[in-house]
């Protein structure tokens, strides 16, 4: 089965394919990427071989200028952040969530829609515009 499933493969159709997949994911990335610099807030990782930007918050007033508070504030705004915090592997517990070397970051997806980054990002702006 499977080697008649290689013959049905077509190598072009296959890379054209990707391509525009690519295409999709880069447009939408670049599209954050502006609105969240705009922001000001730092992206670290731009995400290029994922559909996730890796953002640090240290820039921004307090207390939005912390993940978990930043995270909080964003779903009063019915948006989702995903604070950094989550992502500090700590084996053993030995670091309390105030020393995390992630307090000031989140991670944002812009896997969703196009029209649903434009909703999301309107509602992260009006959280910063709070605080400003």
């Amino acid at each position: 089965l499977q080697e008649e499933g290689i013959k049905m493969i077509n190598p072009k159709s296959a890379l054209k394919e990707a391509g525009e997949l690519q295409a999709h994911f880069i447009k939408k990335r670049d599209y954050m990427l502006q609105r969240i610099k705009e922001m000001g807030i730092v992206v670290e990782s731009a995400g290029n071989a994922t559909f996730y930007l890796w953002c640090n918050l240290s820039e921004l007033p307090d207390p939005i200028n912390n993940g978990f508070s930043f995270f909080q504030e964003c779903l009063k705004e019915k948006v989702i952040t995903v604070p950094g915090l989550f992502f500090d592997v700590n084996p053993g517990k030995r670091r309390l969530d105030k020393h995390s070397r992630y307090k000031s970051h989140i991670r944002l997806s812009f896997g969703p829609t196009l029209e649903r980054l434009r909703v999301g990002l309107d509602g992260i702006e009006r959280v910063i515009q709070k605080f400003a």
